[in-house]
């Protein structure tokens, strides 16, 4: 009686075996198919999820080296040479990290910011003038990182761009560490529109 029990059990796990061959042979079809068949939608899907969750956080940046200066073409003088370690995109990206440089020439560090509103916006006088300069028809307002032109310097930024700038050609060596990230616009100029409205008495 123990053989034959034993027997059947055997001969139950074979048919269950046999049985689920069909469908782990239908399961590796599905797959294979899906890979050769339609490789680019499956790829696609999947980039389009890592290009999303990329865009809204921060990406690490990280490089040296050593460049020369070039003509800086958004002034008009002509005498000023720069080199722009980010150039300046849209207002959606911003830089944050550490700048360490060694020049050839004293030179002056730039974080670069894109004026959010209006350029052509009147305020009232008392709040007094940004000074903005363009890039690519985008006006920028530059602010400087160091007290005074410096041959090296570490210099710590947060911007939408990063440039060295001075008034004779240079060699800089350099290196960056920080991130990128994807910032948010907050405007709020209420204060400026409202004594505005009341110097000239336009009410909307």
């Amino acid at each position: 009686m123990i053989k034959a029990s034993i027997h059947n059990n055997k001969k139950s796990h074979c048919s269950s075996f046999f049985l689920m061959m069909p469908r782990f042979a239908l399961i590796v079809l599905l797959v294979i198919s899906l890979i050769y068949i339609a490789p680019d939608f499956s790829l696609s899907v999947l980039a389009t999820v890592s290009k999303n969750n990329t865009s809204q956080g921060s990406q690490d940046v990280s490089f040296t080296g050593t460049v020369s200066s070039n003509p800086d073409v958004f002034h008009n003088s002509g005498l000023e040479q720069s080199f722009f370690i980010f150039p300046v995109k849209n207002e959606s990206t911003t830089y944050s990290g550490v700048l360490t440089f060694t020049s050839s020439k004293p030179v002056q560090i730039q974080s670069l910011n894109i004026l959010t509103i209006n350029n052509s916006l009147k305020l009232p006088i008392q709040f007094g003038t940004l000074y903005t300069f363009p890039v690519n028809d985008t006006a920028v307002i530059p602010t400087n990182l160091l007290d005074e032109p410096k041959n090296t310097g570490s210099v710590q930024f947060s911007g939408n761009g990063l440039r060295i700038i001075t008034n004779e050609p240079f060699l800089v060596s350099y290196s960056f560490s920080g991130k990128v990230f994807h910032s948010i616009m907050n405007n709020n100029i209420e204060s400026a529109l409202e004594v505005y409205r009341e110097l000239t008495g336009t009410y909307s």
